[in-house]
């Protein structure tokens, strides 16, 4: 689910580092998705552009990047202007992040005992 080579890199090793990486995702990343599906719902493919690449680099951040991949898609779809298979690639995107969110807590709940 996580690059965790890139992740000890970029912080050092240092475990409190990569929890508040972690944690600072997991508090931002539901409003780039609301963002995004409300793009969707709206047809608006520029708001659905902007939440997707701003998702995708928060994404490889922290070395995400099965959802980073995700997220580029809708993007694409966004700059193309074609949206109509965004709802298809929303729902893979939505149960990647679900099963990403799982991952992560669990990650951070074993790490804070």
């Amino acid at each position: 689910m996580l690059n965790w080579d890139y992740l000890n890199e970029i912080s050092g090793g240092d475990s409190e580092f990569i929890a508040e990486l972690l944690n600072d995702f997991l508090n931002s990343a539901p409003a780039l998705l609301a963002q995004i599906e409300q793009a969707i719902a709206r047809d608006d493919a520029a708001a659905l552009t902007r939440a997707a690449h701003t998702l995708k680099g928060s994404a490889r951040s922290i070395g995400a990047e099965s959802l980073a991949e995700y997220a580029l898609a809708l993007e694409q779809l966004g700059k193309s202007g074609q949206l109509a298979n965004a709802p298809e690639a929303w729902q893979s995107l939505s149960e990647q992040w679900t099963q990403l969110q799982r991952y992560l807590d669990a990650h951070l709940q074993r790490n804070a005992a």
